[in-house]
């Protein structure tokens, strides 16, 4: 049975979907994998390893629709 999404995440939901809006806007392509990546980068602090999430956004270019006349 799937549990309901809390209003925290609905409202990421709805943010994230709005960042992929401006991207494919203004760059005039469509995403078509979005990914969630460990990344082990060091702690400028302590200079340990330190885990990090990033974000890999794969975009195709939309191909450009002319109607013919």
């Amino acid at each position: 049975m799937p549990q309901a999404k809390s209003a925290a995440v609905e409202e990421a939901e709805k943010k994230v979907a709005a960042v992929l809006d401006d991207l494919e806007q203004t760059t005039h392509t469509e995403v078509q994998k979005l990914q969630l990546e460990d990344v082990v980068a060091s702690d400028a602090v302590t200079g340990k390893p330190l885990v990090q999430k990033a974000v890999d956004i794969t975009v195709k270019e939309k191909p450009e629709r002319k109607w013919s006349r």
